[in-house]
């Protein structure tokens, strides 16, 4: 190869670096920030929700208390409240809530 190819496989290189670190890396850092903000916002109303009170918790009002982050990565950190349980459905109306 010559020298002008291997100019353009490492320029090319970098941009593709560049690109994957903006909608990967970035994206990845975000969801973390969210997840450890919105998981101690919510464990924070748990000793508040006693006998038959109950805190709901959907991603459209998670939406409207985290407005920094995209709908996308709260949606990925309102099911992980799911599957780690910190969120149980209510049995009298099917809505995610802490009880």
């Amino acid at each position: 190869m010559e020298w002008y190819q291997w100019v353009i496989v490492v320029v090319g290189s970098i941009i593709f670096i560049g690109y994957a670190y903006i909608y990967v890396v970035k994206d990845w850092l975000e969801y973390r920030k969210a997840r450890k903000e919105i998981f101690a916002f919510v464990k924070s109303y748990r000793p508040r929700c006693a006998g038959s009170n109950r805190f709901e918790v959907t991603a459209e009002s998670l939406q409207d208390s985290f407005r920094e982050y995209d709908m996308s990565v709260i949606l990925k950190v309102w099911l992980d409240l799911v599957h780690e349980r910190v969120i149980e459905q209510d049995p009298q109306d099917s809505t995610w809530c802490i009880r």
